[in-house]
């Protein structure tokens, strides 16, 4: 053995610490696979690079070897019947996952010699090593396991902002329910025993164990996120692959992409192109949204230009082509003129028609030639349709809008960069009670995000890996977006999906938002059965003849994810891989927005669409449970707000028991209140309760006052702040308790016995409200977590060692504190 040659068996476990060393040899795949329990992984030997580059082929390397070191390998692929050649690339990523080749081979020594074995592993090896393009790579030959079930898990930030949440997912189409776990409370695997399979076991706490491992001590106190590979036999599960996600140097960072001021061009007409006016406006659908989505006043709304594709110049035209060229460069600009396809305002919205990203004036000249015979060509006629021409508008985000007739909840879309990546990227989603202004965020993993490059062309890139679960927009400019699309609605007199440029950039850097476009709202699908389907990603126009081949269809869903991120804007492209669908009965998984134009065209071909960004349940639209007594007024208020509330009459012995507790919510909003002028509204909302509970038994305020009075006199008031600690008779011959001796917590809570604690009502007065206070039971090993909210005390029972204890002997609120 050298050091450029190590043999599982031979090698120790090395500790995680190591590994940055051993990368710059072995490469990452290989040195994580050093770093987990022998008992856990196949057999395995890995080569470096270096040892690799010595020579001038694999077949050499092989030769090379020494007698024992050849039998050793032999025996790792006896072992099972065969060897797994895995690649292990210098400074490769999770980003690379699925760059580079592994290839099996199955090897009998009782049946094939030493020189089949020699040659099935070097070409075996040739394949992976020339997958590397050039980059210093090393090798894992592993034992290759025949498995009965396959798949991976992990923990990577695109799953959870947390290291504890996991998922779990098998073979190569990963069913569409991914089993998600958390592990906070597994105990990590003994890692000196095998990964057995016990039978009755869910399948996701049989990897709970291994990932609590992988977190608590493998990865303990570093910030690492793991995604492993694994297989199983009858007996065993082994870890074949491990692969990191560490800091990310590459991604873009949303927030600190700097936005170019919005530019206005200035109105005027040229040889071709108009500029849109009160006279012309109501031609084409895409300029009369400026009347549609506009105030005539805003300062803000775009100039758009544009042409009838009856009036162009004919192709040939070399006068006219300059002409055309000349109106672009003189009424738009010298770069970023975007063009997009219109349609006749009272005629049916063609969605996804052609547009260009932002071209200099010659490419624009061209470009509508060309496109306008291409219309010409497939639709036998162009004289219905319009292009609109515009300087480009630049943004931080995008965002499709939903807005219902009747229905006081707004839901958004959105993600960063522009609105097309929404045709087939995750995305946030907002939903907006208008009337409280209620706004919850439902935020998702957003990889990439599409942005314009200097020479105007469109990029799809990556975000920063720790950015991808931060929202795209925030709370205030959801409100705008909201708000703005109900009034927009509301003056179109029909429920309809808005898509916004958000985030837009004034000369003075003041932000605003842009409302662009408008269709009709189409419903989405509701409750999708996503449990029993695979999926099979179409990301090219190859993939649907490749899935027609196959033998078993009915089990796929198939996946958009497109490459090319143009075409999700081809309708031909889409429409057939809904033919696909529709002739096979199964769905459709689109990563993209409901409110986006690829999911309006499945739909209307009649797809069973699931979108990844839906959640599999109906979501709860700020259902707030309460119980409690309110005043008489507050349900037409609640039925002003829009809002639906369920109230009950109750009888007057009932509402006695309501109002008394009524007393003690009222109190502590007072305590709460942060200066005199809110004390003294919960002082008259407590007055008001008070006045009701005396109605209630018949005890006139008169008599109330007379008897305090009274009571005042004999006993006193409640100015001094004395505080009762205890009280007993006087043993002869003891001192009496010192004034203070007894602390706080003995107010607050006192153990009586073993399994009892008693709680007094000044427990109320001095614990902080969403601060939860745990008393320990010792001999039950029993937790009981006590959380005062605004308007109930909340109880959690656990078991859990680890969670924070407040012992009765530790001081909760001094004095001075309350």
């Amino acid at each position: 053995m050298t050091n450029h040659l190590i043999f599982s068996n031979d090698c120790p476990q090395i500790d995680w610490a190591d590994i940055d060393q051993f990368n710059c040899d072995f490469g990452p795949k290989a040195a994580s696979l050093l770093a987990l329990p022998r008992v856990w992984t196949p057999e395995f030997v890995v080569i470096s690079h270096q040892y690799i580059d010595s020579f001038e082929s694999f077949d050499r390397l092989l030769h090379a070897l020494s007698s024992n070191e050849l039998a050793k390998l032999i025996r790792l692929s006896e072992r099972t019947g065969g060897i797994y050649v895995r690649s292990s690339v210098l400074n490769e990523s999770i980003w690379d996952r699925g760059t580079y080749d592994s290839v099996p081979f199955d090897f009998d020594s009782h049946v094939e010699s030493r020189k089949n074995f020699i040659d099935k592993i070097s070409a075996a090896a040739s394949t992976v090593l020339g997958s590397a393009g050039g980059k210093k790579i090393a090798l894992v030959l592993q034992s290759r396991i025949y498995p009965i079930a396959y798949g991976e898990f992990g923990n990577l930030l695109r799953i959870s902002k947390t290291r504890d949440h996991w998922e779990l997912s098998f073979g190569d189409s990963t069913p569409m329910n991914e089993l998600r776990f958390n592990t906070q409370r597994d105990v990590a695997s003994d890692p000196s025993l095998p990964l057995e399979i016990e039978s009755g076991v869910p399948s996701q706490r049989r990897f709970a164990g291994i990932a609590a491992w992988l977190n608590n001590d493998l990865l303990r106190g570093k910030s690492h996120r793991v995604n492993c590979e694994w297989v199983a036999d009858k007996e065993k599960i082994h870890l074949v692959q491990l692969d990191i996600e560490d800091e990310d140097f590459l991604g873009v960072n949303p927030y600190q992409l700097r936005i170019p001021p919005f530019h206005q061009p200035v109105s005027a007409e040229g040889h071709f192109l108009s500029c849109a006016s009160l006279e012309n406006v109501g031609m084409w659908d895409k300029l009369v949204v400026l009347n549609e989505l506009w105030e005539e006043d805003s300062s803000v709304k775009p100039t758009l230009f544009f042409v009838p594709l009856a009036n162009l110049p004919e192709t040939g035209d070399a006068e006219g082509l300059t002409s055309l060229q000349e109106d672009f460069q003189q009424l738009i600009g010298p770069d970023n003129i975007v063009i997009r396809t219109s349609v006749r305002a009272n005629e049916e919205k063609l969605p996804n028609l052609r547009r260009t990203d932002g071209v200099i004036p010659k490419d624009a000249a061209t470009w509508c030639l060309e496109t306008r015979d291409e219309i010409k060509e497939q639709y036998g006629d162009a004289s219905g349709f319009a292009f609109v021409v515009h300087r480009f508008i630049a943004a931080r985000a995008a965002a499709w809008v939903r807005c219902e007739k009747d229905n006081p909840v707004v839901e958004i879309h959105s993600l960063w960069g522009l609105p097309d990546a929404l045709q087939y990227c995750p995305y946030d989603i907002w939903e907006v009670h208008l009337p409280t202004e209620v706004a919850t965020e439902f935020p998702d993993y957003k990889s990439h995000m599409l942005i314009p490059k200097v020479d105007g062309e469109w990029e799809y890139v990556r975000v920063k890996n720790e950015l991808g679960r931060s929202l795209s927009i925030g709370r205030r400019e959801a409100m705008d977006l909201a708000k703005r699309s109900a009034i927009i609605a509301d003056k179109l007199g029909k429920s309809c999906h808005i898509m916004w440029f958000v985030g837009c950039v004034q000369a003075d850097g003041t932000n605003f938002n842009v409302p662009w476009y408008w269709t009709d709202a189409h419903e989405a699908e509701k409750n999708p059965d996503r449990s029993n389907y695979q999926r099979y990603p179409i990301k090219c126009e190859g993939d649907l003849n490749s899935f027609q081949n196959l033998e078993d269809r009915n089990r796929y869903a198939l996946e958009l994810v497109p490459t090319d991120q143009r075409l999700m804007r081809d309708i031909s492209f889409i429409e057939e891989v809904g033919n696909v669908a529709l002739e096979h009965s199964i769905p459709i998984l689109l990563a993209g927005s409901t409110l986006a134009h690829a999911y309006f065209v499945l739909r209307r071909k009649g797809c069973t669409v699931v979108a990844r960004g839906e959640k599999e349940h109906t979501r709860v639209r700020k259902n707030n449970f309460f119980g409690k007594i309110v005043r008489d007024g507050i349900p037409s208020k609640i039925e002003k707000r829009k809002e639906v509330g369920t109230t009950l009459k109750i009888p007057s012995e009932i509402k006695k028991r309501f109002l008394s507790s009524k007393l003690l919510e009222e109190a502590l909003e007072v305590r709460y209140a942060e200066n005199a002028e809110e004390k003294a509204v919960e002082l008259a909302d407590l007055y008001e309760v008070f006045r009701g509970l005396a109605k209630a038994e018949g005890v006139s305020l008169r008599k109330i006052t007379k008897t305090a009075n009274e009571k005042k006199k004999k006993s006193g008031g409640f100015e001094d702040g004395v505080v009762l600690l205890q009280t007993g008779i006087q043993a002869s011959g003891k001192p009496t308790p010192e004034e203070g001796g007894k602390r706080f917590a003995e107010i607050l809570a006192r153990k009586t016995s073993a399994s009892t604690v008693e709680l007094p009502f000044t427990f109320f007065g001095f614990m902080d409200i969403d601060s939860p206070r745990t008393v320990y039971f010792e001999d039950v090993e029993i937790r009981l977590e006590i959380t005062l909210k605004g308007d109930r005390l909340v109880m959690q029972v656990s078991r859990d060692a680890e969670q924070l204890e407040l012992p009765l002997d530790q001081d909760v609120v001094k004095l001075d504190d309350s």
